[in-house]
């Protein structure tokens, strides 16, 4: 099966979030939209969807209607149902799938609302849970952090000449930092109250208790005791992080992914081991 996926932009204005919805309430928001289709290829065209008339389905179905509007005038429901970018995400899905041709099938829709807050719909996983039930609607949730640290990558299995032929200048005395950015999804059912997977404030006092505030401005082999006799290498803290992370996030939602940008050009990503997600 090929995916394809196409990016655009809308501005939109939301009125009220939250429990509690007030009239005077009103934020607007550049949203960056990612819609992914896939299908088989079509041995006569080499192609499974002609881009131009994906371009006209999401302009109709989507950009057109929502740019430089009130998305509570464009939904009726979000005058009852906060109009989170969750509750969005699943909005433009539903018009999306309605839209395309048979012979494709929307994969996503990724949603950002800032650089650094972002929501991610999936078609309904067919898998059943623990308890023997159809999953519910799943809906990833993901979230950027930054903080400075410094390491020396060094491994007691190896000798110095060897650990500097490794390592090169990453293995020098006295460490090296890095502005580490960190990107952290949890995926869960869609709380009808407020509308979120999770408050952003509690995700955000999770990675800032555990991960973030914890090792900014730290040496990781001097001053973090988790990795006392470990190579502080970015794919071990990568899994620290995950190991931290997952037992505390509150269920139902559920860690999804941890990603670290250790430089523009070296990114690391964990989704754990045999997990379900």
């Amino acid at each position: 099966m090929m995916k394809m996926t196409r990016r655009v932009m809308f501005s939109a204005a939301k009125q009220g979030e939250g429990a509690q919805q007030e009239a005077q309430n009103i934020s607007g928001h550049n949203y960056f939209l990612e819609v992914t289709v896939e299908g088989e290829i079509n041995p006569a065209t080499g192609i499974i969807l002609n881009i131009k008339e994906l371009d006209e389905i999401v302009k109709k179905s989507v950009v057109s209607r929502l740019d430089k509007k009130l998305l509570n005038r464009v939904f009726d429901e979000f005058n009852q149902t906060p109009p989170t970018s969750e509750n969005l995400a699943v909005r433009i899905a539903n018009e999306l799938k309605a839209a395309l041709p048979k012979e494709t099938r929307l994969s996503g829709v990724r949603l950002e609302e800032t650089p650094l807050d972002a929501v991610e719909w999936r078609p309904r996983n067919k898998a059943t849970n623990e308890k023997g039930l159809m999953n519910q609607m799943q809906i990833q949730v993901t979230r950027s952090y930054e903080f400075a640290a410094s390491h020396r990558l060094h491994s007691p299995h190896l000798s110095d000449e060897e650990n500097i032929a490794l390592f090169g200048k990453c293995n020098y005395a006295n460490g090296h930092g890095h502005n580490y950015i960190l990107e952290v999804t949890v995926s869960g059912p869609i709380n009808p109250i407020d509308g979120r997977v999770i408050p952003p404030d509690e995700l955000d006092s999770l990675v800032k208790r555990e991960v973030a505030d914890r090792y900014d401005h730290r040496h990781l082999n001097l001053d973090i005791p988790e990795f006392e006799g470990l190579i502080t290498s970015t794919e071990v803290l990568t899994k620290m992080i995950w190991d931290r992370l997952k037992p505390v996030i509150p269920a139902p939602v559920r860690l999804h992914k941890v990603l670290v940008r250790e430089t523009a050009r070296n990114i690391f990503e964990y989704s754990g081991e045999n997990e379900t997600l």
